[in-house]
């Protein structure tokens, strides 16, 4: 039936005196179609996140029942750079994403409580300098909404997250006699925790199209974590080091709002989330002192800002 559309439209052309130059060539909608949706898109580029966060831990006695210290580390600014990617399969909706960053924390603050049994109330304050943080995520998805608009999807995937304490100098708030009753100068090491975070993430992930260029992505995760860190008492090597543990949950949140600068270029500016708590066990009995293990609980925060620029192959 179109091939007969066509020679009649020629015919009527012809028969009106037009000349070949004048009949209208009509595409094949296969071939625009195909043009349209390539079978692969891929975005990759370089990320800056400034950021500042808090981390504490709570430590019990053996039977869990009464809390004996808390370690606050609070104001942890840091600086990261990142690498990131994101591919996608169009005629399946099946996507890969992921980064790779390391940065510094360069600011914080240590307050270390503790409830002795028979000693009053100790409250020390420290400064924290030279930390660092790393980490990556890698998630594999499936977009089950996509339309030229918008696009949902579903992903599983798996978050590294290390961060790096050290706390330096000694300043008694309270009034206990035994603990930083002389303040400790701030050039010497006090404490380093090192915490990595192992998480499994369960998620949604969409991009909507505001305008011609402009368009604003993000995704949600729940986190199932788990907890491997290690601190240092640098002036009590008979609890060095120290080994902790522990397991549960979080959350990690990201939004970016994006401008095609050209077809192939894109710049962003975005916010982040990352929240995760667990609870385990400080394992005394692992160290030099030989003493028993006790309860414990991690709480971990980060959030910031970050600037964004890409490129994108559709």
């Amino acid at each position: 039936m179109r091939r007969l559309f066509l020679t009649y439209a020629a015919l009527c052309g012809l028969t009106a005196g037009a000349t070949a130059a004048n009949v209208p060539v009509i595409a094949d909608p296969a071939l625009v179609a195909g043009a349209a949706a390539p079978v692969f898109s891929f975005e990759g580029g370089l990320r800056y996140w400034y950021s500042t966060g808090e981390a504490s831990k709570d430590l019990y006695n053996r039977s869990g029942t009464r809390l004996v210290s808390r370690l606050t580390y609070d104001r942890l600014d840091a600086h990261s750079g990142e690498v990131f990617f994101n591919a996608t399969h169009n005629p399946t909706g099946i996507f890969v994403k992921g980064l790779l960053s390391a940065g510094g924390i360069t600011e914080g603050s240590l307050v270390d409580e503790d409830w002795p049994n028979r000693a009053p109330y100790s409250n020390t304050m420290s400064d924290q300098r030279g930390g660092d943080i790393t980490y990556f995520t890698t998630d594999l998805g499936y977009s089950f909404w996509n339309t030229p608009g918008y696009r949902i999807g579903a992903f599983v995937g798996y978050n590294f997250w290390n961060e790096r304490y050290h706390a330096f100098g000694c300043v008694q708030q309270a009034t206990n006699t035994r603990f930083c009753s002389r303040a400790i100068p701030n050039n010497v090491g006090l404490i380093s925790q090192d915490n990595d975070w192992h998480s499994l993430r369960l998620g949604l992930a969409g991009q909507t199209q505001l305008t011609e260029r402009l368009s604003l992505s993000g995704d949600v995760a729940f986190l199932f974590t788990r907890l491997d860190g290690e601190d240092r008492h640098h002036l009590r090597p008979k609890i060095n080091p120290l080994p902790e543990d522990g397991d549960g949950h979080g959350v990690q949140l990201e939004a970016v709002l994006k401008y095609k600068v050209t077809d192939l270029f894109n710049i962003g500016v975005g916010a982040r989330y990352w929240r995760v708590a667990t609870e385990g066990t400080a394992h005394f009995e692992e160290t030099p002192g030989h003493g028993s293990p006790q309860v414990e609980d991690w709480e971990a925060e980060r959030y910031g800002v970050f600037v964004q620029a890409s490129i994108k192959f559709n």
